[in-house]
């Protein structure tokens, strides 16, 4: 008896100091250098090849971490850094002069903003470490057989975990999720590679390098001394050489199939497009000063002389009216389009039956025919342009920033649209929709020949923001196989072909009209087929 007591005595201080501290201060140094070095990566600042090695030291920490909740916060501290740098954007809300804030007011809630969405985006990547911490992995190629079950490689394992929860559940609309900061998108200049994603999308490409990053923390971990998720064999440097290059021979091998599905993609570029960019920024849209529906109408016309006959597509929110009930409106648009043989696509207001508001994107055909189909923005922003049921409980200022051009909220729209116009189908997607390749696959497989996305992104200022929506626009283009125009109001518009080329760009924070041609398309890729 007295033994057992001693060996009890023993256990019991270092069991309490095992669990005194989730996170050292040397872990939350480490973890935070690491999540901003994987941040660098993202587009914008397009430290591209970051992606490929930025999470292993991920991978190792929570291999090394003693218990779940360990496992946890240190993906925490990560995801937190990593969004920090990538969602930097936010702090381009400021000014925030149009909704009577200050200049210290308006950093502060730009710098809330921030802090709240990064820290929402850190809270998935701590589920990912948690769940990839719970299920039995080994750093093997092949699984190994424990008591009671077996071990599952890494793998395999993590870059599932990592779609399912980071890309997928977690940022389910839902769940007030927003799937922005996905590392597959650090590659959209990298043509050549990501031409696999008219394949696998770039959900594919993320389950890559993910891929890619866990082979590369097994090496060091097993080199080190210290094997990854315990694969004990006597050939452990062995197998982790192998594993390495097996996994890195599938890089090539992606290159190889996405040359092959591009070469069968044969769109001719020849119907003349142009992006109306009208740079009307947020204090002529929110401020006492704001601009009058004459005034906006009068702003854009000016530019019609310059646009040949073709394509015309104003931005989000260009026409801030319900044009359905808009006889005058449409009757002037409707004239333009005839008498200078324009196919348009233009952003206004949509209703419904009940007088429900919704962010949506009408069409009139060349020969001044207004469609009696629009479509509404499925996806809207949380608080932006909605507000979820808490909003009700908190302070006027939060209430006003849900404020819209259709006065206190929008209504979410229900299924993809197609406007078929005289030179082909268009696609529209409003503002950050681009995002989400189940939005674009499903309007494509209706029909869809051009995807069009309309955005107005003067909330954000001089930002990174507009490049990182081309970044998605991108990735669109080549899962879909479709030419891919995204117009943004105060820019950067572009012009992207089916093999994720930019082909024209316009710059921020000008009044212009961008020029390019699109052609129109009818190719069902296989992951159009195969994404919901």
């Amino acid at each position: 008896m007295p033994t057992i007591a001693k060996k009890q005595d023993k256990t019991k201080p270092s069991s309490k100091k095992s669990g005194a501290k989730l996170i050292t201060v040397r872990d939350f140094l480490w973890l935070t250098g690491f999540g901003c070095l994987l941040g660098l990566s993202c587009p914008g600042i397009n430290q591209w090849y970051l992606a490929w090695i930025g999470l292993a030291p991920l991978v190792l920490a929570i291999s090394a971490s003693k218990n779940v909740w360990q496992a946890a916060a240190r993906g925490l501290v990560f995801g937190l850094a990593y969004n920090l740098v990538y969602l930097n954007w936010y702090l381009g809300l400021q000014p925030l002069a149009w909704l009577g804030f200050n200049w210290w007011q308006g950093w502060m809630l730009a710098a809330s903003a921030w802090f709240i969405c990064s820290f929402h985006q850190a809270l998935i990547v701590a589920i990912f470490a948690l769940c990839a911490r719970l299920i039995p992995m080994t750093g093997s190629f092949v699984p190994q057989k424990i008591p009671g079950g077996w071990k599952i490689p890494a793998v395999i394992m993590l870059p599932l975990l990592w779609v399912l929860i980071v890309n997928k559940i977690g940022n389910a609309p839902s769940f007030l999720g927003v799937p922005w900061s996905m590392l597959e998108y650090t590659q959209y200049k990298q043509i050549p590679l990501i031409q696999i994603a008219s394949i696998i999308g770039g959900i594919g490409l993320g389950f890559i390098i993910v891929m890619v990053n866990t082979s590369i923390a097994s090496l060091v971990s097993t080199f080190s001394g210290k094997s990854l998720y315990k694969a004990i064999t006597a050939s452990n440097k062995r197998m982790a050489v192998v594993q390495t290059s097996i996994v890195l021979l599938i890089i090539p091998l992606c290159l190889a199939l996405g040359q092959w599905q591009s070469a069968k993609t044969m769109i001719k570029a020849m119907t003349p497009v142009a992006v109306l960019q009208g740079n009307i920024n947020i204090e002529m849209q929110k401020t006492s000063h704001r601009y009058s529906l004459d005034e906006l109408l009068e702003r854009y016309i000016k530019l019609i002389p310059r646009i040949p006959p073709g394509m015309c597509i104003f931005t989000e929110s260009a026409v801030p009216t319900y044009l359905s009930d808009n006889k005058e409106v449409q009757n002037l648009l409707g004239q333009i389009c005839k008498d200078r043989e324009l196919d348009m696509v233009v952003g206004a207001i949509g209703s419904d039956q009940e007088g429900n508001p919704y962010n949506s994107a009408y069409g009139i055909s060349s020969a001044g025919k207004f469609l009696p189909n629009f479509y509404s923005k499925r996806y809207l922003v949380p608080f932006g342009e909605y507000a979820p049921t808490a909003v009700q409980y908190m302070p006027d200022w939060v209430k006003r920033l849900t404020n819209t051009p259709a006065g206190a909220g929008l209504s979410s729209g229900k299924q993809a649209e197609v406007l078929e116009l005289t030179r082909g189908n268009s696609a529209p997607l409003i503002c950050f929709e681009c995002i989400s390749p189940e939005l674009a696959a499903d309007s494509t497989r209706n029909g869809g020949q051009l995807l069009v996305n309309i955005s107005d992104l003067a909330w954000f200022h001089q930002s990174v923001i507009g490049e990182q929506m081309i970044a998605f626009s991108v990735f669109r283009a080549i899962e879909n196989r479709r030419f891919f125009v995204f117009a943004a109001n105060t820019g950067p518009s572009a012009i992207i072909n089916p093999s994720g080329m930019i082909t024209e760009r316009s710059a921020l924070d000008d009044t212009t009209v961008m020029l390019g041609k699109v052609g129109f398309s009818s190719e069902i890729t296989p992951f159009t087929t195969w994404f919901r």
